[in-house]
């Protein structure tokens, strides 16, 4: 064996052991898919994402966003699709290997599977080789192993950019596998109408058992039951899932045959195939159909928890469960809701401010989404008034109004979530605000509402208004495209000085955001982390995968091991040492933008 081929099993070897050893942090769960405000791509040089737009506003690659309204998250954890029984695996695989598929397309209409996306890099997306040479059975196992939540809206927003790329299948793994595995973690992030343009990429004939599994749960998550039918006999005899059994049922009534979709409802109540209010909820969808006679009323009383057959369901046939059901499901389905188009503006507006903390909603969504609240006579009367209130944010007569309102917005959003996506509806807003002392009591949430929006430039103008070691010069001096803000020990004593964060966390993280992004001198570095007791450049197996990545410039390899180190709850969760490697990783393979937003918002929100 060569030494260039032992090196290379080697490495396979310890990137698999690096898999089981990453940390389960917080385990339970043409439009951008960036925020708005970072403006169309152009073509960018090979291993370069930062780019200028039309106002030379330096900002995070962006990628063209699915024409479909709406965007969610992922499947509940309850209902992994991995979630097999082993006992009948044999059979199943037998059914598989018998399975002849035939193409429905001439063979020039048939799309390879050895490059699969929605976006190019010319459009914005990642290079086709950002995985390099890697095993694909390690890059599985990594998509796998990230199962949420991501602290990070920006971590969020990147990686839906990378899922949907169009890049090289990786060695090793079958590309139709590949795909449903990079449409479940959109799933999991939220993403559920990219995650279905995703898979529309495959061509049905290339189906596999995986495919089949994850398909069922992203139209399940879209609410669209037609979607599952030119599907659901493969489906059945490939997959022994009750829920693609009780599909032919539904199937069979939108295509207006009655006679079997009674026949398939009937054997399903017989044998179980779902139960309780799942079974009701299919007579109901059976009853939307073509010809339909069923009627049925669904109580949710007695049901706990959402699944995704209940959600896809229900809100198919326009009905909307009690919150409570979604109290443990994770917090992706708020992305699932607030972009289902057939509820109404209102309903939706509820869940936005959530969407948005996650990555799934940008600026000019809310806005738009706000917009139409504002011509809805029916709206509640806290959907309204928010609405009312951005409005205020962006026309009222003066500076001066304008910031009121939006500190009203911001102060009425009490949870963490709630906030984060306050300040996401309000970015623009604050970007007409002209830097002013008279308005340096609002100047910390102002600079931390525009660069949600990734308007870094407009945030730099703040530069001579926020004093030295206040949240805004800290956001300035990790967000800024350049170093608009002097960094040394006394000015970073002074931040610590009123940071009131457990364990001066947010201190930590400026700390770490700087050393990645090389903005602090290294006796400044050594002194503060002395004080805080801390070492943000602490080795783990993660790290040195990380950093071997971005060693051989492999960008898609970057951004997933990133999402990995940024798996919890919130930002007070995310060790320091994990930030200042995403952040030095990224900026190496020319993701400094986006490594300059998530170092910015881990201090916002640490």
């Amino acid at each position: 064996m060569t030494k260039k081929a032992t090196k290379t099993v080697l490495f396979a070897a310890s990137a698999l052991a690096l898999v089981f050893a990453l940390p389960a942090l917080g385990q339970q769960g043409p439009e951008s898919l960036l925020p708005e405000g970072f403006g169309d791509p152009t073509p960018p040089p090979a291993n370069t994402r930062p780019t200028p737009n039309s106002t030379g506003q330096t900002t995070p690659s962006t990628s063209v966003r699915p024409t479909t309204p709406g965007d969610p998250l992922a499947t509940a954890a309850t209902d992994n699709p991995d979630a097999a029984d082993a006992e009948e695996e044999d059979e199943e695989e037998e059914e598989e290997e018998e399975l002849v598929i035939k193409y429905d397309v001439p063979p020039a209409a048939r799309r390879s599977l050895s490059a699969v996306g929605v976006i190019s890099d010319a459009s914005g997306g990642f290079p086709s080789e950002s995985f390099g040479a890697l095993d694909g059975t390690f890059l599985k196992q990594v998509v796998n192993r990230t199962t949420g939540p991501i602290a990070s809206r920006w971590g969020t927003i990147m990686g839906r950019r990378l899922l949907i790329s169009r890049t090289s299948t990786p060695k090793g793994v079958n590309g139709a596998d590949w795909t449903a595995e990079r449409a479940w973690l959109l799933l999991r992030m939220g993403d559920s109408v990219s995650a279905r343009h995703l898979i529309q990429e495959v061509d049905a004939g290339n189906y596999t058992k995986r495919m089949h599994e994850v398909a069922l749960q992203v139209y399940l998550a879209n609410a669209d039951l037609s979607g599952m039918c030119p599907l659901v006999e493969n489906a059945v005899r490939l997959v022994n899932d009750g829920r693609w059994k009780m599909a032919r049922a539904i199937c069979a009534s939108l295509a207006g045959e009655q006679g079997s979709a009674t026949a398939f409802i009937n054997q399903g109540r017989y044998q179980g195939w779902v139960r309780g209010v799942d079974y009701r909820l299919t007579e109901k969808a059976v009853g939307a159909g073509i010809n339909g006679r069923r009627s049925v009323k669904i109580e949710w009383e007695g049901v706990e928890g959402m699944n995704p057959w209940r959600f896809g369901l229900a809100s198919a046939t326009g009905l909307e469960p009690p919150d409570r059901l979604f109290a443990k499901s994770g917090r992706q389905m708020a992305g699932w809701r607030v972009q289902l188009p057939m509820f109404q503006a209102a309903i939706r507006a509820k869940y936005a401010p959530q969407a948005a903390a996650l990555g799934i909603y940008s600026n000019r969504e809310m806005v738009d989404l706000y917009g139409q609240v504002i011509d809805d006579t029916e709206a509640p009367d806290p959907v309204k008034s928010r609405a009312e209130g951005l409005r205020s944010a962006y026309t009222a007569s003066g500076d001066a109004a304008k910031v009121a309102a939006m500190a009203s917005l911001w102060t009425g959003a009490t949870a963490g979530a709630d906030y984060h996506g306050a300040l996401v509806m309000t970015a623009r807003a604050a970007a007409l605000i002209r830097p002013d002392e008279a308005h340096a009591g609002a100047a910390d949430q102002l600079i931390a509402s525009m660069l949600t929006a990734g308007l870094d430039r407009n945030a730099a103008a703040w530069s001579n208004i926020v004093d030295e070691g206040t949240l805004g010069w800290a956001l300035l001096a990790l967000g800024s495209p350049t170093n608009v803000v002097s960094v040394d020990s006394g000015a970073l004593g002074d931040f610590y000085s009123g940071d009131d964060s457990e364990k001066a966390h947010k201190s930590a993280l400026l700390l770490a955001g700087l050393a990645g992004l090389g903005r602090v001198d290294s006796g400044a570095q050594s002194d503060f982390g002395r004080d805080l007791e801390i070492n943000v450049t602490r080795q783990t197996p993660w790290s040195r995968a990380i950093t071997s990545a971005a060693e051989r410039g492999e960008q898609g390899t970057v951004a997933l091991m990133a999402l990995a180190g940024m798996q919890a709850p919130n930002w007070a969760l995310v060790p320091a040492n994990h930030l200042y490697y995403i952040v030095r990783s990224l900026k190496q393979v020319g993701l400094e933008a986006e490594a300059r937003m998530i170092a910015a918002e881990a201090v916002a929100f640490g």
